[in-house]
């Protein structure tokens, strides 16, 4: 699990997490399976992803603005 995000949020399951099937769908064919481990790719990555549109990027970034995680979207 990984730790370079406290928020006990980013550790549950993205299935958990209220975001839509197609969101979670895209997630688990891509391998991620928290937000935090989508928190480790920037954006211009996970836009690349098979599936990942703009419209879940969109998601996405609604969801960690509603939880106040911004701070954490494409860190270096």
């Amino acid at each position: 699990m990984h730790t370079r995000f406290p928020e006990p949020i980013l550790k549950l399951p993205i299935s958990q997490l209220g975001l839509s099937e197609e969101f979670s769908l895209v997630c688990e064919l891509a391998g991620f399976h928290t937000a935090g481990e989508l928190l480790e790719r920037h954006t211009s990555e996970l836009i690349k992803v098979p599936g990942f549109s703009y419209h879940l990027l969109g998601e996405y970034i609604e969801f960690l603005e509603t939880h106040h995680l911004c701070h954490y979207l494409d860190m270096e």
